[in-house]
């Protein structure tokens, strides 16, 4: 299996872009409630209902992936709980989960374990599409054409390699390690997809789209943490 090697150069130039159209106070605040979620994410994974809601990919799931979530949903909230992270990435492997199980499920360890795992969202990566955010940066995206099973490693050491990077560069600015990889790659992800928008519409619908740092937060799923904060709060 051939290791993931970052492309340096390509990373620059996405950033250069990314932070051009961000502010201090963006990153200031991504990072805040990154933080913030990382040392809170013990609390939506105890709620059935909000747990769903906090993850993008599951925030409206039909009934029949309801019935696979919950088949894991007590196994993988246990293995969290108890400090055995590395049992989520064996209940999904060997479950065959479907991506967005693998996103919900590698949300939890990403956020409760940020220096060890990576979150495997679907602007991650795509292994039907082979598109994401990673193949983007990778020297040789065809590292990431690997069996199921061994997918979510290979993103992993992207992750890793992205971080050690970005944490010597010191980059995206404001944002502390380690969370500098998912925010960096949410920008590239941005950036692609502003790009794609450019080219196939039209200026007058170009202008309607969503501003760059709400795109960014959206893929980071802070609005989603916003919502259960608010919620909470209110409940209280």
């Amino acid at each position: 299996m051939t290791p993931p090697v970052i492309d340096a150069e390509a990373l620059v130039e996405f950033l250069d872009k990314a932070e051009s159209m961000v502010s201090q106070a963006d990153c200031r605040y991504w990072n805040e409630v990154l933080a913030t979620r990382s040392q809170n994410i013990l609390e939506p994974l105890d709620d059935p209902e909000q747990c769903l809601r906090v993850v993008p990919s599951t925030s409206r799931i039909k009934p029949e992936q309801q019935d696979m979530w919950r088949k894991v949903e007590a196994l993988i909230r246990g293995a969290v709980e108890h400090h055995e992270p590395g049992r989520v990435i064996e209940i999904l492997a060997h479950g065959n989960a479907p991506p967005w199980l693998w996103e919900w499920g590698t949300f939890w360890i990403a956020n409760a374990y940020p220096e060890d795992y990576v979150w495997w969202s679907r602007w991650m990566y795509r292994a039907d599409s082979k598109t994401g955010a990673i193949a983007l940066v990778l020297t040789d995206p065809t590292c990431l054409m690997v069996e199921p099973g061994l997918l979510y490693s290979q993103i992993l050491r992207t992750g890793h390699f992205a971080e050690q990077v970005l944490e010597g560069w010191r980059r995206p600015y404001l944002i502390d390690s380690p969370y500098r990889h998912m925010v960096a790659l949410a920008m590239v992800y941005a950036v692609y997809l502003f790009t794609l928008a450019s080219w196939r519409l039209t200026d007058e619908f170009t202008q309607v789209l969503p501003h760059f740092p709400k795109v960014v937060a959206n893929l980071l799923g802070i609005a989603r943490w916003e919502g259960y904060s608010v919620a909470k709060s209110k409940a209280h």
